[in-house]
């Protein structure tokens, strides 16, 4: 639809006091709560002069959505969007809440309608940067400066989001005006173009030179985590290959002590057996070798198992336990 035309404007002017936005609270932006701390707010103040009122035509089953602030500052606004007021007098509140507050002056005989009877929402656009809040997990403040870009309105409750993000923005006087005659329209007309007669709007002033620092600082600690998880891994690794080469030391050493029935297709279990409790395995094996025939030994042995060491059972167990602990690395207490 486009923009009312210069003589639409002349014959209808309408000024509404509202509240922009509540200040010094928290409010969902895209998914996450943001602090909109007063202070920035309160430095730029003046910026809201003469921003324009943008009115978003919404379609069914479409949603709620602001205008790219390109478009806005160039003038070159979709089909969906159109101006159809200023702010002006815009303010901090002196006393109870933080709240930012100001004037519309509307230009549509149509939204002055639907402003009277309570049907518009309003929402704020601007840009600032953020930086991060540790009062709720996951939330940012704005930092400053605030930037104000537009102020959205549009027929409140016509789908899911069609409701401002803060619920305290609003229109205040929706009554209807009683009728002026032409004099007191000239001069309401008067007033309201000193009130709104400003210097255009700048283009976004967005402080680039803070954000490209954070954006620099953000994708350096990207990188240090990156390296960092890299490293992790790698150790993880290397610890891994060396705990498996010291099992398969420790497993050669006493697999050459084996006697052949524990190995060939039984290697696996007893090589489970052995890992899970190296200690109980060796005794098993000094049993197993001391239970053995004396006539398997041969002439001249005098290992643990021999009959010709000339020792007693303990002493022959012991000099076996030392045989497995040389070859394994086990140690027997």
């Amino acid at each position: 639809m486009p923009v009312m035309g210069a003589a639409a404007t002349d014959n209808f002017r309408a000024i509404h006091d509202v509240t922009l936005q509540r200040l010094d609270v928290f409010h969902p932006n895209n998914g996450r709560p943001v602090f909109y701390d007063a202070e920035p707010f309160a430095a730029t103040v003046d910026r809201w002069n003469n921003v324009p009122v943008i009115y978003a035509v919404i379609d069914p089953g479409e949603s709620a959505e602001h205008p790219r602030f390109e478009d806005v500052n160039s003038g070159t606004l979709p089909g969906k969007f159109r101006v159809v007021g200023r702010v002006s007098g815009a303010h901090l509140a002196d006393t109870g809440e933080a709240v930012l507050k100001g004037s519309i002056l509307i230009s549509d005989p149509e939204i002055e309608e639907k402003a009277r009877s309570g049907r518009l929402s309003i929402s704020t656009g601007l840009s600032s940067p953020e930086v991060p809040d540790p009062r709720l997990p996951g939330a940012t403040r704005i930092a400053g400066p605030v930037t104000p870009n537009h102020v959205l309105i549009f027929d409140r409750g016509t789908c899911q989001n069609c409701y401002p993000n803060d619920h305290g923005a609003m229109f205040h006087n929706l009554e209807q005006e009683p009728e002026m005659d032409d004099e007191s329209k000239g001069l309401l007309k008067t007033i309201a173009d000193a009130l709104t007669r400003r210097d255009p709007p700048a283009v976004q002033h967005v402080n680039l030179e803070e954000y490209e620092t954070l954006k620099k600082n953000l994708e350096s600690a990207q990188a240090q985590i990156a390296e960092l998880s890299n490293l992790q891994a790698e150790v993880a690794t290397l610890r891994a290959e060396k705990e498996s080469a010291i099992k398969d030391a420790k497993w050669a050493a006493m697999k050459v002590n084996l006697p052949a029935g524990w190995l060939g297709e039984k290697e696996p279990e007893t090589r489970n057996e052995f890992e899970a409790d190296p200690g109980a395995f060796a005794l098993k094996l000094v049993e197993f070798k001391n239970a053995q025939p004396r006539d398997q030994i041969a002439e001249g042995n005098t290992s643990a198992a021999s009959p010709n060491c000339g020792c007693s059972e303990e002493q022959k167990f012991k000099n076996m336990a030392a045989e497995v602990a040389k070859s394994t690395g086990i140690l027997f207490v």
